[in-house]
């Protein structure tokens, strides 16, 4: 019997807590089941698991053997896996969550790009600025624009997201352009309410140095394009990512001040679920998004 499936037979074992039960699972005999473990135990010249009418329980040696050997079937199983993943065609669902307006104005061309290529791919796409839970909602990814906070999930940096502080012409007239931030300390401020500070605005000078604001919250919604729509109407200045502001600053409605400063300091991830490997169409999907971004920034 190989080495391979003697501890195979020992994890299913140690798992189920039970030599029958693991012969169910393997498919093989009870007796072959126990002949596994036996040879193993001889071959390493020591018990594994204390066994009786009565009793089951892993030894000392069993519990220090079953952690090294689980590390290594899993590594043996990702390293057969990246090897059939990379002659196979891409294929299956491929679900993903990602904010509304970045979602709608970014990504559907990279979603129809995606598709074109991988013409065995199926698409589901959330548009939500919600914080989705990957596990729990099946996604195979998320984007995400902010500043992760350590967590289990598995997060890859795509590109750092620029924010402008923006308001109406009128609104400016009536209240002056400011020549710092500390400016639009006592001006209405339209907030995006998924930010993590839930009272300050971060911003960072051209010098290199740091400082915050607290300005009066008028608006608080959790969809960037209401927001700018509200600046729009003159109800006060917002501070949105580019991607947000740029149709209204093209048209003029919306002006930008203190372009030479930097706001809030947060970047676009690809978020996966914890726990496991990130499928193939997943980081397939992560390689075009970045491709693309790299050739808009050009």
């Amino acid at each position: 019997m190989s080495r391979l499936a003697e501890i195979e037979t020992f994890i299913v074992i140690a798992r189920t807590g039970s030599i029958s039960r693991a012969a169910e699972q393997l498919g093989i005999a009870k007796s072959a089941a126990s002949r596994r473990l036996s040879d193993l135990e001889v071959r390493l010249g020591a018990q594994l698991i204390l066994r009786t009418t009565r009793q089951f329980s892993l030894t000392e040696e069993g519990q220090s053997f079953l952690g090294r050997a689980e590390i290594a079937l899993e590594a043996l199983d990702d390293a057969e896996r990246t090897v059939r993943d990379d002659v196979e065609q891409l294929s299956g669902p491929l679900r993903v969550a990602a904010p509304v307006s970045y979602g709608l104005s970014k990504m559907q061309p990279v979603f129809a790009q995606f598709l074109i290529d991988n013409p065995d791919v199926t698409l589901s796409a959330d548009f939500s600025d919600r914080t989705v839970d990957l596990v729990q909602d099946g996604f195979d990814l998320a984007i995400r624009i902010g500043d992760l906070p350590d967590s289990s999930l598995v997060a890859r940096k795509i590109t750092s997201v620029r924010h402008c502080a923006v308001a109406s012409p009128d609104f400016w007239q009536t209240h002056g352009k400011p020549e710092t931030p500390e400016d639009l300390q006592h001006l209405p401020f339209l907030r995006y309410e998924n930010l993590s500070s839930r009272h300050t605005l971060a911003f960072h000078r051209p010098d290199g140095a740091n400082g915050t604001i607290s300005p009066p919250q008028r608006v608080r919604a959790s969809n960037g394009d209401f927001l700018a729509q509200m600046a729009v109407a003159g109800l006060g200045f917002m501070v949105e990512p580019e991607f947000v502001s740029e149709t209204y600053l093209q048209t003029g409605e919306l002006v930008e001040v203190l372009s030479d400063h930097s706001f809030l300091g947060l970047n676009l991830y690809a978020v996966f679920p914890p726990g496991r490997r990130p499928t193939r169409r997943a980081e397939a999907f992560v390689d075009c998004l970045t491709i693309a971004l790299r050739k808009t920034v050009k």
